[in-house]
C-alpha cells in the first residue's frame, strides 16, 4: 500500500518525550499526520501488526488502534486500576477508524476482532443446546418433570458473548446484563450506530455518554415493565467512518457536550488504495493473536465479598504516579489554560481519563505477553501511555478541520448574524463556541476574509461587508 511518507523526527518536546524509530517502513509526505507509537505494544503484538503491514498491506495505525481496542474489550471488567481513592477505571475505549472509501479500514478491524467472534460462535452453540433443553422443560407438566428428574424451576439460559452488533440500546443493555464481564460494540460503519440515536426516544445518546464512565445506572424497558440495574457496566465501541461524515457524526452539539471527545479517532494519511501482495503470511502470526486474546479472555473475575464478582485491581507505583502527575501539570493543564474552546477543554478532560485506562491496558498487555508483571502500573508503562495519549491529542487536531468543514458551512451565516457590524476576534470566538464551531476554525474563517463577507479593519477587529 502506498501511503504519504511521515517524517521520524522527534515528537513534541512539550510532553517531554521523543518517539523511538519505528521498524515499519511507511512511505511519507508532509508529515502532518502523527504516527501511532507502536512501542506501546509488547514485542509479540507489535510483530503481528508489522507482519500484517508487510504481507497484507494493512496500515499500521488502523491495525494498532483495532488491536488495542479489542485487547481492552477482552480484558473487560476483569481488571481495573485505582489512581486515587475515589478514581477507579476500567479499560473502556470508544474508537473510530477514519478514512476515505476503500482505503483499507475494514480488514485490520476484522482481523483484530476475529478471535472474539470465534469465541462467540462456540458460546452460541452451547446457548442453542441450553435453550433447546429449556424449551423441552417448559412444555412439560409438573409430573413429566418429576418423571425425568428435572427441577421444578429452571432459569432461562443467558446468551454469553463478547461482541454485540445490534445497534439498539435495548439489545446492548441486555447483553451487558447477561455478560457482566462486558461487551464490545463492533460496527464496520459507525454511522449505523450513531444514526439510531434518538430515533425512537430522546435518551440513546445520553446512555453512551454515561456508559463511557462505567458508573452504575438503571435502565427501564416499558415494553415489558423490566428494570435492569448494571452495577459495573462495561461497553467499548469500535467502528469506522469517512472524513465527509465526521461533521454530521461528531460536530455541532456532539462537539460541545463531550460526546465527540469520548471517541478516539485514527485518521492516517492515505492517498492510494491498498496494493495486493503475492507473499503469503505465515499462519502462526494470526494464531498468536488468537492465543493472546484467548488467554486474556480466559482469566476470570476474582470473587469479592458476598460471593460477588470483583476485579483484579492494580495500583500505581510511586514513580508511575509521579510521571502521570507531571504530564498533567506540564502538558494537559497548559493545553487547557491556553484555549478558550470548550471542545478543546472537553478533550483535555477525556485525555486524562484515557491516560489512566491506557496505563492499565498496556500493563496487562505486557504482562499477558510475559514482558512484565501485572501487580502494579510501572513507570515505563506510564511513559508509554503518555506517548499514546499525545498521539490521540495530535490526531484530534487533524480531525477537527474535517469536522468543522461541514459545521462551518452550515453555520457561518448564523455566526455573522449574531455579531455586530464591527466586531473583534474574541467576540467572534465567543459566539462561535455557542454554535459548536471551534476556535481554530473561526480564526481561520476570519483570516481568510470570511468568504468575502467581512474585511479586516485593524488588528483583531473586523467589519461585515
Amino acid at each position: 500500500m502506498s501511503y504519504n511518507k511521515r517524517s521520524h523526527r522527534p515528537v513534541v518536546p512539550a510532553c517531554g518525550l521523543y518517539e523511538e524509530e519505528r521498524s515499519v517502513s511507511v512511505e511519507s509526505g508532509n508529515g502532518s499526520a502523527p504516527s501511532f507509537p507502536l512501542e506501546v505494544f509488547p514485542t509479540a503484538i507489535r510483530h503481528i501488526i508489522e507482519s500484517l503491514h508487510k504481507y497484507e498491506n494493512f496500515h499500521p495505525d488502523f491495525s494498532a488502534a483495532s488491536f488495542l481496542t479489542v485487547f481492552a474489550s477482552a480484558m473487560g471488567n476483569t481488571w481495573s486500576v485505582r489512581f486515587m481513592t475515589g478514581w477507579v477505571s476500567r479499560p473502556i475505549i470508544y474508537m473510530v477508524l477514519v478514512g476515505s472509501p476503500s482505503c483499507g479500514k475494514t480488514p485490520p478491524l476484522q482481523q483484530a476482532v476475529a478471535p472474539l467472534l470465534k469465541l462467540d460462535g462456540k458460546y452460541d452453540s452451547v446457548y442453542c443446546k441450553e435453550m433447546e433443553a429449556y424449551r423441552r422443560w417448559e412444555r412439560m407438566s409438573a409430573k413429566q418433570r418429576e418423571k425425568h428428574s428435572l427441577p421444578e424451576d429452571m432459569k432461562m439460559p443467558q446468551r454469553k458473548c463478547h461482541v454485540v452488533v445490534d445497534s439498539t440500546v435495548e439489545a446492548m443493555i441486555a447483553a451487558m446484563r447477561d455478560n457482566p464481564r462486558g461487551v464490545l460494540i463492533y460496527k464496520d460503519e459507525i454511522d449505523s450506530l450513531l444514526s439510531n440515536f434518538n430515533r425512537y426516544n430522546g435518551s440513546d445518546e445520553s446512555y453512551f455518554l454515561s456508559l463511557f464512565s462505567g458508573t452504575p445506572f438503571k435502565y427501564s424497558r416499558k415494553s415489558n415493565n423490566e428494570h435492569i440495574f448494571l452495577s459495573n457496566p462495561y461497553c467499548s465501541i469500535i467502528g469506522s467512518t469517512q472524513p465527509g461524515r465526521l461533521a454530521e457524526q461528531f460536530g455541532g452539539k456532539r462537539l460541545m457536550n463531550g460526546f465527540s471527545s469520548r471517541f478516539l479517532k485514527v485518521y492516517p494519511e492515505i492517498n492510494k488504495m491498498p496494493s495486493w501482495n503475492d507473499a503469503t503470511m505465515p499462519s502462526e502470526i494470526l494464531e498468536e493473536w488468537e492465543r493472546i486474546i484467548r488467554k486474556v479472555a480466559g482469566i476470570n473475575h476474582p470473587t469479592g465479598q458476598e460471593g460477588k464478582a470483583a476485579s483484579i485491581e492494580l495500583m500505581f507505583s510511586r514513580g508511575a504516579k509521579m510521571r502521570v502527575i507531571q504530564w498533567k501539570d506540564e502538558v494537559n493543564n497548559k493545553a487547557y489554560s491556553e484555549t478558550e474552546s470548550d471542545a478543546v477543554r472537553a478533550l483535555c478532560g477525556k485525555l486524562e481519563t484515557y491516560l489512566i485506562r491506557f496505563c492499565l491496558v498496556i500493563q496487562v498487555m505486557h504482562g499477558i505477553c510475559g514482558e512484565s508483571g501485572m501487580d502494579e502500573i510501572e513507570p515505563r508503562t506510564a511513559e508509554l501511555a503518555i506517548r499514546l495519549t499525545e498521539y490521540f491529542r495530535n490526531m484530534e487536531s487533524r480531525i477537527t478541520p474535517e469536522i468543522d468543514t461541514g459545521v462551518l458551512d452550515n453555520r457561518f451565516t448564523e455566526l455573522l448574524g449574531s455579531l455586530r457590524d464591527s466586531f473583534t476576534t474574541s467576540e467572534a470566538v465567543r459566539e462561535s463556541l455557542k454554535l459548536g464551531i471551534s476556535e481554530s476554525s473561526v480564526k481561520r474563517f476570519l483570516r481568510d476574509g470570511g468568504r468575502g463577507f467581512i474585511r479586516k479593519e485593524s488588528h483583531g477587529r473586523y467589519r461585515k461587508i
